[in-house]
């Protein structure tokens, strides 16, 4: 009985101590919506955000601070600090092994934008390197123009996609590279047409996830799965999707 009892107090113990370490870790993300973006009031919000919110209700884990900053900052952050959580985070074939990762928060298509001033469509992945092409630093999709063969000097860095969007519409750029969804969501948040771009060429098709610095404790990547996995199947999050994401 007596050892009962204290196996017993030691796995209490032992779990209040994952969750402390839980509590420890700090959530970054940038300006991408509608996956996260702050509101009008200033507060971090949009699905990725609300998802990881009911990650934690879930995993018993008390709700975490969430700084927006701009993705470069954000990304090198995870890539120095021991105890970062960056989203929504491409799971690259190159980033495959840099980070730990959750998966999924969503699906998200890398594509090149031209615009109706000077309306391009690329054959093939071969000719990026024709043109000057805008995008964020850091992003998804820069790491993928670079991994296809671009010359790094056509490549014009932006530190904010909206940013990367006018020097496509100035003509700095030939071209935006940017997921989708993001990309057609910042044209609209800058009162500019949709139908005034045309998507070139489309360079990927990736998970969005929560990546996690490598130091951080498998036990804690486990325990955030599986309550992610336990959040995906619930009627909960099926409206967060109508939320955010509606059919068109």
């Amino acid at each position: 009985m007596r050892i009962w009892l204290i196996c017993h107090l030691f796995l209490i113990l032992w779990a209040g101590g994952v969750r402390a370490d839980l509590g420890k870790l700090e959530y970054l993300t940038e300006e991408y919506p509608p996956y996260n973006y702050n509101d009008e009031q200033g507060q971090p919000t949009g699905l990725a955000v609300e998802l990881l919110r009911m990650v934690w209700q879930q995993g018993g884990v008390e709700p975490q601070p969430v700084r927006i900053i701009p993705w470069a900052r954000g990304y090198y952050l995870l890539t120095q600090k021991p105890n970062v959580v960056l989203f929504s985070t491409a799971r690259t074939q190159a980033r495959e092994a840099l980070f730990k990762w959750v998966c999924p928060i969503g699906y998200s298509e890398f594509i090149l934008l031209g615009h109706s001033s000077r309306p391009l469509t690329l054959g093939s992945i071969a000719e990026i390197s024709d043109y000057r092409i805008s995008a964020v630093r850091s992003d998804a999709a820069e790491q993928l123009l670079l991994n296809n063969g671009m010359d790094d000097s056509k490549i014009i860095p932006a530190n904010r996609l909206s940013q990367a969007v006018k020097m496509l519409v100035s003509g700095r750029a030939d071209l935006l590279a940017t997921s989708k969804l993001a990309g057609y969501e910042a044209i609209r948040e800058l009162g500019m047409r949709v139908d005034d771009f045309n998507v070139a060429l489309l360079l990927s098709a990736e998970q969005l996830c929560y990546a996690f610095s490598r130091q951080v404790p498998d036990s804690d990547i486990t325990q955030f799965q599986q309550a992610l996995t336990r959040v995906l199947a619930s009627r909960e999050f099926q409206a967060l999707q109508a939320k955010y994401l509606p059919e068109p």
